[in-house]
């Protein structure tokens, strides 16, 4: 609706509400005398009766007023009431006001109250029925029964039952007739929603009545003959608009009524309908349909959803109707269908259009978006003729080279349905076909036959070409690449001639450039992949002996650096051992000779075993990248280990002020492992949590037997650790972020090197502030292997 329209009816509305007796809050309903529902014909009398009242009452408020009172009375309602749908005066969105009102004696009115003007949707979250209005349906509801906001609402209203029908005003929702009930639920019928939806798509239609009705007043002042013509004619004109009402009795589907609209819609009178059945006015496409739904219907007695037909009008043109069809019932029988029929035509042809011009964008962006990311000439062709085959609905959609010759197929890419032949099979048949080719087809001009059977001027080769292939329709548009004429991209119709559209010439002169695109891009690629080729080869050739003897020195300086990294980081734990016994006894001594017992001197000298052994180890490991580390796994009781380790380790334990407290079980079972090497794994992990932790750390070893491994634990209450560098703390050269760290990360890495090679696994719990548990995990000793 336009703004001067808009302007136009919003004035009509801005009315007075007469004076009714107003009713007391504390007013019981017993005090309302009852009021019989009103049977059928009574109802439709009185939307008979207000509809006159609209069309006769030149006064518009006493008009609308009285149509009200008329439908109040009809209705048996408490309160009859018109809304508008507007746009908020301060938000700007949907809202809706109260403009007129009718309320039985005794009612308190409500046009006045500031609360329904200017009411938004999401206020009481009212959005869903105005989307069951604008798509022209009613809203029937009892108030106990709605969500909250909505109930909040119609009980501010003293409402305990309503029914809203849409006010549709050149097919769009202006507003809403509402019939309360204020002391009763009501339930509606589908008869009586089904004639007060007609009125108010009546009170829509003579709203636009009205409105140009002043139109030609305004014009015509002069004139009250010529007004009052004009009137009429406009009056007839409402009753022929979109929406025809029609009753059907049975399922024999014969009219017994059609509404006078019919015959600006279908060009038939009612009396050339009545009698007659609907398939009269149907295409054979929507018989089915129609048929099936309507007696759905019929025996259900339920509305079923809208749908649309092919209609056939008067005068042999198809028509698009949009069918609205609910069962009539009495005493609970179905008695009959009623329904509304509107012309969607222009609409189903502007939406059909708009899916054809969406389709065409998407078909050009593809094309153009396979350009981008495709090299693959061919796919690209192969892709872009099927698509232009499908959305044409053509039968054969190819592009020919014409630069190509002798025996070779001169069609690069084809899409054809499958009863017509391929064009690749067409090649140029002497000098004669080539030249009458290259004369006819223009390299600049868009080639168009509708029909080639009544062509002309067709050489006799080309002609003999579309009878060959069954061309009985061509569209050919030139393909230019590099501003020099490649060839042609070709659409056939085969099964009968067709009338080439404008848009689809447009479409295939609009592909033509990308094609072009994709042709020569295609080309520059060759090129381009064979340069490099020749650059490749030769720079592999002058590089591939230096590259050979990079790589050869990065592996001996790596395996180097390996060497010295893991030689320095295992050899320090065992000195700085022998160093603090050393320092021990020279303190003790006071420059006297210090007698050395037997167990430590053995200590010391198993310590430097040890050294030497891991030496030999290193040494071991770091002559092969392959190999990697060789050990003897033999059945070892894990308490008996850790003690020993544990006893070593005191002086270092002393020099850092921490405690170690082993809880690993006596009689735990053995374990298959290499003792030198898992003597290697304990010390790491415990002179590792020493180095790494302030003074006072408490350790705790323990070990448990989990699926069928040996699961050993070395947990400290230290400062912890960042969980992120846990991942990470078992790899080559990372070293921990705890306090006092120190090293050069080989430790753990060492001992996941170990661990791996039992066949175990490693790994680290810990959070910063909240201490570190490592574990690892062994295989356990074949119990029937000695010790």
């Amino acid at each position: 609706m336009g703004m001067d329209q808009e302007t136009t009816l919003n004035a009509d509305l801005q009315l007075a509400t007469p004076e009714s007796p107003q009713l007391d809050c504390d007013y019981k309903a017993s005090t309302i005398q009852s009021v019989s529902p009103p049977k059928w014909h009574n109802l439709l009398q009185g939307v008979a009766q207000a509809t006159k009242a609209l069309l006769t009452n030149s006064d518009r408020t006493i008009a609308i007023n009285h149509a009200l009172a008329i439908l109040g009375q009809a209705t048996a309602a408490h309160r009859v009431y018109i809304y508008e749908y507007h746009s908020h005066p301060v938000t700007g969105e949907l809202a809706f006001s109260r403009r007129f009102e009718w309320v039985q004696s005794g009612i308190i009115p409500q046009h006045h109250n500031p609360v329904l003007q200017n009411l938004s949707h999401s206020e009481f979250d009212l959005q869903e029925w105005h989307q069951r209005l604008t798509a022209g349906y009613s809203v029937c509801a009892i108030a106990r029964t709605l969500p909250q906001p909505q109930k909040q609402f119609l009980e501010s209203l003293q409402v305990q039952s309503m029914l809203l029908v849409p006010i549709p005003v050149d097919n769009k929702i202006w507003g809403f007739i509402g019939f309360s009930d204020c002391y009763s639920e009501k339930q509606w019928s589908q008869d009586e929603e089904a004639a007060l939806i007609a009125m108010g798509a009546a009170v829509g239609s003579i709203m636009v009545y009205r409105r140009m009705s002043d139109v030609l007043y305004s014009e015509r002042q002069q004139a009250q003959k010529q007004l009052a013509e004009s009137e009429e004619r406009f009056r007839l004109m409402v009753e022929g608009s979109e929406q025809v009402f029609f009753y059907i009795h049975d399922n024999a589907h014969v009219f017994e009524y059609v509404s006078p609209s019919v015959q600006a819609v279908l060009g038939y009178t009612p009396e050339e309908l009545v009698g007659n059945v609907y398939h009269l006015i149907m295409h054979e496409s929507s018989q089915a349909l129609a048929d099936e739904l309507t007696d759905r219907a019929l025996l259900t007695g339920k509305q079923v959803d809208t749908f649309a037909i092919s209609a056939l009008h008067k005068d042999g043109r198809l028509l698009i109707l949009e069918i609205a069809e609910t069962p009539v019932i009495r005493n609970g029988q179905v008695v009959g269908i009623q329904g509304f029929a509107r012309d969607i035509t222009d609409r189903h042809q502007a939406l059909e259009q708009l899916k054809a011009i969406a389709k065409r964008d998407r078909l050009l962006r593809g094309m153009g978006e396979r350009i981008r990311t495709s090299l693959n000439l061919q796919i690209i062709l192969d892709t872009t003729v099927a698509e232009v085959r499908e959305f044409l609905q053509a039968d054969r959609v190819y592009i020919v080279n014409t630069n190509i010759r002798g025996s070779e197929s001169a069609v690069i890419a084809e899409s054809v349905a499958a009863n017509y032949r391929s064009i690749r099979e067409w090649t140029l048949t002497s000098k004669i076909h080539e030249e009458a080719l290259h004369s006819y087809f223009n390299p600049r001009v868009i080639y168009v036959v509708n029909d080639t059977s009544i062509k002309a001027d067709l050489p006799a080769v080309i002609a003999q070409d579309f009878i060959n292939f069954q061309m009985r329709s061509v569209v050919g548009v030139p393909i230019m690449v590099e501003d020099q004429f490649y060839g042609l991209l070709v659409v056939n119709q085969c099964a009968k001639p067709r009338e080439w559209q404008h848009f689809e010439i447009d479409l295939l002169e609009e592909l033509s450039t990308p094609v072009a695109i994709a042709i020569q891009q295609a080309k520059l690629y060759q090129e381009l992949q064979r340069f490099n080729a020749e650059l490749e080869q030769q720079v592999e050739k002058r590089t591939q002996e230096l590259r050979q003897k990079y790589t050869e020195l990065e592996e001996l300086q790596n395996i180097k650096d390996e060497f010295l990294h893991a030689f320095s980081h295992d050899l320090r734990t065992p000195i700085m051992g022998i160093l603090l016994v050393m320092k021990n006894f020279h303190s003790l001594s006071n420059g006297e000779p210090v007698i050395i017992s037997t167990p430590i001197l053995e200590r010391v000298i198993q310590s430097s075993e040890r050294q030497l052994k891991l030496i030999e180890s290193l040494l071991e490991a770091h002559s092969s990248n392959v190999k990697g580390l060789t050990i003897q796994q033999l059945p070892l009781p894990i308490h008996t280990f850790t003690q020993a380790i544990v006893k070593d380790l005191e002086p270092l334990l002393v020099k850092h002020q921490a405690t170690i407290t082993n809880q690993i079980a006596v009689n735990l079972p053995l374990v298959a492992a290499d003792s030198l090497h898992l003597r290697r794994v304990f010390e790491n992990l415990i002179t590792n949590a020493l180095n790494h932790n302030p003074p006072g750390l408490h350790l705790i070893l323990n070990a448990t037997v989990e699926n069928e491994m040996m699961r050993c634990t070395i947990a400290d209450n230290g400062v912890g650790i960042d969980p992120e560098v846990c991942e990470r703390l078992f790899d080559r050269y990372i070293k921990g972020n705890r306090s006092q760290s120190t090293g050069i990360g080989l430790g753990l890495y060492l001992c996941r090197q170990i661990i791996s090679t039992h066949g175990g696994q490693i790994g680290v719990i810990s959070e910063p502030d909240a201490g570190a548990k490592f574990w690892f995990t062994l295989p356990l000793a074949n119990p029937f292997l000695d010790l």
